[in-house]
């Protein structure tokens, strides 16, 4: 879920590891939940504490929950049910998962109109580089959405090969397109509870107009994005810190009541990873 966060909270394993049944704990900071480009009007930082059971065959279920940390709208947001299969083989890897959300209609999380996804991941991981695909299928209250990613990053062991500690870095840039109806959904329905004081929903935005909605039914480029994830990893424990920068593109009702504006952000993700 997220080209960001797949990027930033990769589910690494060690050749032990993927021997035998595992459970990974983990927690994720972002100073600002972005979702194809698409992001609040006002900062939105979000702790997302998890736990996931891994099969030796790839097959997983994992768990997510939601902390809303933004400035008008502080609270616990809800959860995400996610069962999955990882696969690799050669050079590649892939996954392929249904995520089903159930987050609070108090929410302004930018992820807030998605009920259910399924999403689609293949890598090709080489000497000179390693170029990655992505699908994603949203069913939302205002009309589903398929959105597609590809992009290219480098792996760049900062250390010696196969010593411990291991710091990796890995720069990445990527493109997403897509129809954008969830983010109608969310200027319509969850924007004005990051503007309102306290959790009780605010109700729908009538200044969306059914313009916006006709617009949000179109293919189109959604944002481009260059992340530096820096990776720290010692035995089953791994802390990856990724400054990123996204450029929306082709926003619907551009700075518009509860809409982001059509420029560039950066933000930070930080987050630890547990193997037992």
């Amino acid at each position: 879920m997220l080209v960001a966060v797949r990027v930033i909270y990769a589910q690494t394993d060690s050749t032990t590891a993927k021997k035998k049944n595992h459970i990974q704990t983990g927690i994720l900071y972002t100073s600002n939940q972005t979702y194809a480009g698409r992001t609040d009007s006002f900062r939105l930082p979000v702790i997302i504490p998890s736990v996931n059971f891994k099969t030796h065959v790839g097959f997983y279920i994992k768990a997510s929950g939601y902390l809303n940390l933004s400035r008008n709208n502080k609270g616990f947001d809800g959860i995400s049910i996610e069962p999955g299969y990882e696969f690799s083989k050669s050079h590649w890897d892939g996954s392929i998962s249904l995520i089903k959300n159930f987050i609070s209609d108090s929410s302004n999380l930018i992820t807030a109109p998605v009920k259910t996804s399924v999403e689609f991941y293949l890598g090709n991981e080489n000497k000179i580089i390693t170029p990655f695909i992505g699908s994603e299928y949203l069913f939302n209250k205002e009309g589903n959405d398929f959105i597609a990613y590809g992009g290219l990053s480098k792996s760049l062991t900062l250390t010696k090969e196969d010593k411990e500690p291991s710091v990796t870095l890995e720069p990445s840039f990527s493109l997403s397109a897509g129809s954008q109806n969830f983010y109608y959904s969310f200027l319509k329905t969850f924007a004005a509870n990051s503007h309102s004081s306290g959790r009780g929903r605010s109700g729908n935005n009538s200044s969306v107009t059914q313009t916006v909605g006709e617009q949000s039914k179109q293919f189109t480029l959604l944002s481009a994005a260059f992340e530096m994830p820096i990776t720290f990893t010692k035995s089953k424990f791994e802390w990856k810190t990724t400054p990123a920068w996204e450029s929306p593109l082709n926003l619907v009702d551009n700075g518009g009541a509860g809409a982001q504006k059509a420029k560039s952000y950066l933000y930070i993700s930080t987050g630890m990873l547990f193997t037992f």
